[in-house]
């Protein structure tokens, strides 16, 4: 299955979670997430490390979303990191990470290290983070149609397929 597929296999998976009642929104579809994987998700904000907007912590018996304290895009961030769990990336242990990539670095190599995008990546790289940030942008487009048109997503898929 391409990684296209695979994204919006997973969107479609976390929209049929949707509440059948209410208003259907982002924080809901990561509570039906939780709920479906019978392991709560925890959402919060803290002060997290320059270029990094969100974290995914997993713990012994839930997960937690990190999001940056004053980030303007916080639905955007907070898909991005649903993405990463839904779609089942792994990340490694932050010891592990540490070691493997320690380098004594010059002037040079930080400052093209604070120009570079490197927001934590796990072994996957590049590849794991453009899929998360394909699966946040799909997922907030349909639930943007969801809020505007009030149809079903079998509609919101058809006006996708149809314009």
């Amino acid at each position: 299955m391409t990684a296209d597929r695979r994204v919006t296999r997973a969107v479609n998976d976390v929209l049929a979670l949707a509440p059948r009642r209410g208003e259907v929104n982002l924080a809901a579809l990561v509570a039906a997430v939780g709920a479906d994987r019978e392991r709560p998700i925890e959402v919060s904000t803290a002060e997290l490390p320059p270029g990094v907007s969100g974290q995914w912590r997993q713990y012994a018996d839930h997960d937690e979303f990190l999001i940056q304290d004053g980030l303007p895009t916080v639905d955007r961030t907070l898909a991005h990191e649903l993405g990463h769990l839904v779609l089942g990336h792994d990340g490694i242990p932050v010891a592990e990470a540490a070691r493997e990539s320690v380098v004594f670095a010059g002037d040079d190599l930080i400052g093209y290290m604070l120009n570079q995008r490197t927001g934590c990546m796990g072994p996957g790289g590049e590849d794991v983070e453009q899929q998360a940030e394909d699966f946040a942008a799909l997922l907030l487009y349909r639930l943007g149609r969801l809020r505007s048109d009030r149809s079903s997503i079998a509609q919101v898929r058809l006006g996708e397929a149809f314009g």
